[in-house]
């Protein structure tokens, strides 16, 4: 890639989408050792967390991470603000119920990383999980 910061926002996108499914238990035991190509347990599965691919003028957000869109920033400052309004946004052009900002932390392990929603989105998470039963 020749631009450095989009170079630098795809690693973002490709290290957070590995660590979710990784700890959602997506892919299979020892897939950093063998073919990226053949990580995931079950390909097919919705509940993969996938990178998107932009398609029109209605962004549906880096990461689909059913029931979440989740908007990557790996910036040297942070626009919270913004992040949130764009999470928002393209989770309602996705069709997801939620919106979440994966804000990279500098000089730090990708779970150290930030998620990041507005406080009337994890009311409603917490809502959603209250009615499962948790």
């Amino acid at each position: 890639m020749a631009n450095r910061a989009k170079a630098k926002g795809t690693a973002w996108e490709s290290a957070v989408a590995d660590y979710l499914n990784e700890q959602l238990g997506q892919y299979r035991e020892f897939w950093k050792d063998g073919d990226r190509a053949v990580r995931w347990k079950d390909p097919l599965d919705p509940d993969n967390v996938r990178r998107n691919v932009q398609e029109g003028v209605a962004d549906i957000g880096d990461l689909g991470v059913r029931p979440f869109a989740g908007e990557c920033k790996a910036e040297k400052s942070y626009d919270l603000a913004s992040y949130v309004r764009q999470a928002e946004a393209e989770a309602k052009n996705s069709g997801m119920r939620f919106g979440v900002a994966y804000v990279k932390r500098p000089r730090a392990r990708t779970e150290d990383g930030y998620a990041v929603t507005s406080i009337r989105t994890h009311a409603a998470i917490v809502k959603a999980l209250r009615e499962a039963g948790y």
